[in-house]
């Protein structure tokens, strides 16, 4: 939106200047409304996204019966305060003026108890699943029938999309995006236009009712009315405290909690069979079941029954999910896809400016201005910053080896293009292109051995953790590129073709953060003079946690001579996947 008014205002400007005595107030005036136009559709973004947030705080408060204890009117709304102590702001709704189309949010509650998030009078759906709505984020949701986790409780997230400029909404936390299909403009058909719209208004709630001195009732924007209880001196008061996620316990173990109380004459504990809860001197005692007990729930809600003196009463609720923490991971993987970038831009030499995977592709594949600038010593790298930061620099030209991310890609590498002096100038390109049938992938050139580390100064070239934390790199995919395949094919000027004996090896070599090498492993880019011309799994897991990994050539003797390796020490890699470790409770 932005870099439209930009454009916007440099062609006004541009007008301005080939008409000195134009009045161009009008234009201005225009300009002036955009900006307010996009200032609107901003704030009603924040303000969406922050009633989302508030919502799921009083379907939390409903579902644990959890009393208000006070209601403040703020300049935008109103903040209720709940007697567990959290808190939920909402804004004022405004009967549908702002003109943004924003989708209807809403809850709607099921017959199994449970509260989910409706769009636009629908169930919001998820891999046809519907989105549970009370609970926190991340705790398991409780289904209420046979012990059975339900679905996580999420928070949706809405956004307008810069390009459509439609409605989209994400239950992953922003990490991707679902089109409503609803253009965010008023009904003048101008975007983020104000005026009378025929839609929702800016605010997912309607009103706020706090004229009952025993309840405050809340109506959204679809009509949905939510009825609060008030907390009053002759009501009961029970508030577990530390317990707004739930309770995640292992087998057999035991938990104390505080609880604040008061006006208790009466109680009654409900809990899932197998767990064992009991109450005495404001401290609640919880105790999950032993695993090895023949029948229990592995998860459940305990409810606590209180009544006061005056004979009001009042329903706690508290879930609880028995079970065993485990080491786990997840995998990120570097796929050098643009549409995956994460990490900040930056100048290379020269003024290069990286902000993508694509603008490290030099624009020749021999001596071009970004891997061989000059021969001298302008550093080429790159960093997988906020993924699986890996991170990998070479000094040298890439003659004496580096890692370079390439796109390029030539099927036929038994003959020369036109024009080319030989194939080290095609260096860069394999036969199939990036695995998964993507566009960008790695080449690695470089190897060590008795001849050119003492000649060339020849240096292992690494994949190595910039934060500096030890990972297991779980895997990468490598095949050949067409450098290698057409001198093991055909043979050139260095050593002749491959043979029934002739097995290449790429190596990797493990470290750890005190540069000693932990373990090594292997993988055949050719074995029996076949080589491999597709994309192969290579598992890297076996080094175990490392800092970097180095790679290493070998070859047989019919591809070696007194000058060390004959053949080209180059293979192409990608989707470089790296275990970041997690605890899971399960």
């Amino acid at each position: 939106m932005r870099k439209n008014l930009t454009i916007l205002v440099a062609v006004i400007c541009g007008f301005s200047l080939m008409a000195c005595e134009y009045d161009d107030t009008a234009l201005w005036g225009e300009v002036d409304e955009i900006k307010g136009r996009v200032t609107d559709l901003e704030a009603a973004v924040e303000r969406h996204n922050n009633d989302i947030v508030a919502l799921q705080t009083i379907v939390n408060a409903l579902q644990k019966n959890t009393y208000v204890t006070d209601v403040n009117t703020t300049t935008d709304g109103y903040t209720i305060v709940f007697s567990d102590g959290t808190t939920a702001t909402i804004s004022n709704g405004k009967d549908g003026k702002d003109g943004t189309n924003a989708p209807i949010i809403s809850v709607a509650k099921d017959i199994d108890g449970n509260y989910y998030w409706t769009i636009d009078g629908e169930w919001l759906l998820i891999d046809g699943e519907r989105v549970r709505a009370n609970g926190e984020d991340g705790e398991d949701g409780k289904d209420g029938e046979n012990g059975e986790d339900g679905k996580d409780a999420i928070a949706p997230q809405i956004r307008i999309n810069d390009s459509t400029k439609e409605w989209e909404i994400s239950t992953d936390g922003g990490s991707t995006w679902h089109s409503t299909g609803v253009v965010a403009e008023g009904k003048d058909g101008a975007a983020g236009a104000t005026g009378e719209s025929d839609t929702n208004g800016d605010s997912i709630f309607k009103s706020v009712d706090t004229s009952n001195e025993e309840y405050v009732v809340i109506t959204l924007a679809d009509g949905t009315e939510l009825t609060l209880a008030r907390y009053d001196i002759t009501a009961p008061l029970f508030v577990i405290e530390g317990t707004s996620d739930g309770v995640q316990l292992e087998y057999g173990m035991s938990i104390e909690f505080a609880v604040t109380s008061n006006n208790i004459a009466d109680y009654t504990i409900i809990s899932p069979e197998g767990w064992t809860v009991s109450y005495a001197f404001d401290t609640l005692t919880v105790t999950a079941p032993a695993k090895e007990l023949c029948h229990y729930d592995k998860s459940g809600t305990i409810a606590i029954i209180v009544v006061s003196e005056q004979g009001k009463s009042a329903i706690v609720k508290l879930d609880v999910v028995a079970g065993e923490w485990r080491d786990s991971y997840t995998l990120r993987t570097l796929t050098f896809e643009d549409t995956d970038a994460k990490f900040a831009g930056y100048t290379l030499y020269g003024g290069a400016e990286i902000n993508t995977w694509s603008d490290l592709i030099d624009d020749m594949q021999y001596g071009g201005s970004l891997t061989y600038t000059d021969y001298i010593s302008d550093t080429y790298y790159w960093y997988d910053e906020g993924n699986t930061e890996l991170f990998h620099a070479f000094v040298t030209p890439y003659w004496q080896g580096g890692h370079v991310i390439s796109n390029y890609v030539i099927e036929d590498y038994s003959t020369l293009p036109e024009g080319y002096n030989g194939w080290y100038e095609l260096q860069m390109a394999n036969p199939i292109g990036g695995h998964n049938q993507s566009s960008n992938f790695a080449v690695h050139n470089g190897y060590s051995d008795f001849f050119n580390s003492q000649i060339y100064n020849s240096s292992l070239q690494t994949l190595e953790f910039a934060d500096g934390v030890e990972r297991v790199i779980d895997h990468m995919w490598v095949t050949n590129t067409c450098y290698l395949l057409n001198s093991l094919t055909y043979g050139d000027g260095f050593n002749a073709p491959a043979t029934a004996d002739t097995w290449i090896k790429i190596i990797a070599y493990g470290f750890n953060s005190q540069d000693e090498e932990v373990g090594s492993v292997e993988l055949l880019l050719c074995q029996n003079g076949e080589c491999i011309t597709e994309w192969k799994k290579w598992d890297l897991s076996p080094l175990g946690k490392v800092a970097k990994i180095a790679f290493n050539f070998s070859a047989s003797e019919d591809q070696s001579g007194s000058y060390g390796m004959n053949c080209p020490a180059y293979f192409a890699y990608d989707d470089v996947a790296v275990r970041f470790a997690e605890r899971v409770f399960e």
